[in-house]
């Protein structure tokens, strides 16, 4: 039996994540899906809760949903893809891994994933300098990979496979492949419709950000065009626990004020004295969004900004984020005809609630803690009345 993994946040589940499930089982016997849990990388709550999402995917063709660890789900685009990576890792028995890009030439992807985790002398000079004359990470490595690839690939392709959010997720998945699984085939699906950050629709498809935008304005109609059949319990379930952004920005301010710079300064992506201005800002704001204007530069953009506030909030620190060991996902959904997979993968993941006893490494504990701040966040915010750190019932078909 082949199966192949998809690395997901499915927020929300539309036809373009349908087109990609499509392709994979046509390439492969089942597909494992690993998904963002209540929080997502863009640093912010998910549209509806996890175990709707997974619910989606599981009737349009996944065999199984797991959930990415929180300290990967929020992290930046290689810690995302590293951490989705070596979670996948330890199921020896999923031996591809299907991604999304935004290129008509996917070999060009590999080939600038090779370059960027090679022992390449020239390209760690280069990007050590980038970073030196004070760019961010992302637009360090761009130009660094870009200047050494000068003579093997026209710049401007370069510059426009680098500047597609899905593509640099892309490069990254194929670098921690190579990392932790390197018997792991890698494929490339270009992606069909709107770009990843793409406000207008692209005949049947339209990103995620857009339907999330037609989400929170109440055009669900307008949405619907760009769902699978299964878009109204996605509405039902948005409509009852919509989450309040507007308190989550409190929350966030709250958090900023209460920690101080010492508390902010031991948020995992924060450096150079970044705590103070933060700080600084947050006691003048009251609005996470002119905390983040007044905070942002061009070292620190404002996605690392926002995902520096939710470390802040969660308590991700390094002693949470460069913890070594395994940290086990949750199972959300899993097709009756894929239970054979958990005779051998069980103890690899949280099903139950007894479950998480079995994982106290200190790491791991602290992992837990972190998450539990995270569900009671997010139960806050979407008003739900249960406690969403206990496992749910479990979806199957």
């Amino acid at each position: 039996m082949k199966i192949c993994a998809i690395i997901c946040e499915y927020n929300p589940f539309h036809t373009g994540h349908l087109y990609q499930l499509l392709r994979a089982s046509k390439m492969f016997d089942r597909t494992v899906c690993i998904m963002s849990g209540n929080f997502v990388q863009r640093a912010e709550p998910a549209i509806v809760e996890k175990y709707e999402r997974a619910k989606l995917a599981l009737n349009a063709g996944a065999d199984m949903v797991i959930e990415l660890p929180i300290r990967y789900a929020i992290a930046s685009g290689e810690k995302f893809a590293d951490g989705a990576v070596k979670t996948l890792s330890a199921f020896p028995s999923i031996s591809a891994l299907v991604m999304g890009c935004e290129t008509d030439e996917p070999e060009l992807i590999k080939i600038i994933a090779d370059t960027q985790s090679s022992e390449n002398s020239n390209f760690k000079t280069v990007l050590k300098q980038n970073l030196d004359n004070g760019l961010s990470y992302a637009s360090a490595i761009a130009t660094a990979t870009a200047q050494v690839l000068s003579d093997e690939i026209d710049k401007d392709k370069i510059v426009d496979i680098l500047s597609k959010p899905n593509n640099l997720l892309c490069i990254e998945y194929i670098k921690a492949v190579k990392k932790y699984c390197p018997k792991m085939e890698t494929i490339l699906i270009k992606r069909k419709g709107a770009d990843y950050n793409s406000l207008f629709p692209t005949n049947n498809y339209a990103s995620a950000t857009a339907i999330r935008n037609m989400f929170y304005d109440g055009k669900f109609a307008e949405a619907k065009a760009y769902l699978t059949a299964e878009s109204d319990g996605l509405i039902d379930e948005f409509t009852r626990h919509k989450p309040d952004l507007n308190l989550f920005s409190k929350i966030c301010v709250l958090a900023l004020k209460n920690a101080g710079a010492n508390g902010i300064k031991k948020a995992f992506d924060c450096r150079e004295g970044l705590e103070y201005k933060l700080y600084d800002n947050a006691v003048k704001f009251n609005d996470i969004e002119e905390i983040l204007k007044n905070t942002k530069s061009k070292r620190y953009t404002y996605s690392r900004i926002k995902r520096i506030i939710l470390q802040v909030l969660f308590r991700i620190t390094e002693e949470v984020m460069n913890y070594a060991g395994f940290i086990p996902p949750r199972l959300l959904a899993i097709k009756e005809s894929f239970k054979p997979f958990l005779t051998d993968n069980a103890d690899k993941m949280i099903i139950r609630g007894g479950d998480i006893e079995k994982f106290n490494e200190q790491g791991q504990l602290l992992h837990f803690e972190c998450e539990k701040r995270a569900c009671n966040i997010y139960s806050l915010i979407a008003n739900y009345g249960i406690d969403l750190f206990v496992p749910q019932k479990l979806y199957t078909i």
